[in-house]
């Protein structure tokens, strides 16, 4: 796990109680296992730039939920809760 990918669990485990963390799910990509960082943007069809996995899919300016995410190093495109699984 890179560094920016382990900011990113820490992240969300600052703002979690413990059985939150007991139960968290980690991203990556069904196809070649790419984890996306806190960094990493995605964009809506309305403009909207943000990271898809904090608001699992949901597009924060248009609330549109993406059913499928294409990941940013394989382009592959996969149904977006099959990036989530328990690590």
């Amino acid at each position: 796990m890179g560094k920016e990918e382990r900011q990113l669990d820490d992240d969300l485990d600052a703002v979690l109680g413990d059985d939150e963390r007991a139960r968290r799910v980690r991203t990556r990509c069904p196809k070649c296992d790419w984890k996306p960082g806190k960094h990493d943007k995605w964009y809506c069809r309305c403009g909207t730039s943000w990271n898809t996995f904090m608001t699992r899919g949901v597009c924060p300016g248009c609330t549109f939920a993406w059913k499928i995410t294409q990941c940013l190093k394989c382009h592959a495109f996969s149904a977006h809760e099959d990036w989530y699984t328990k690590e």
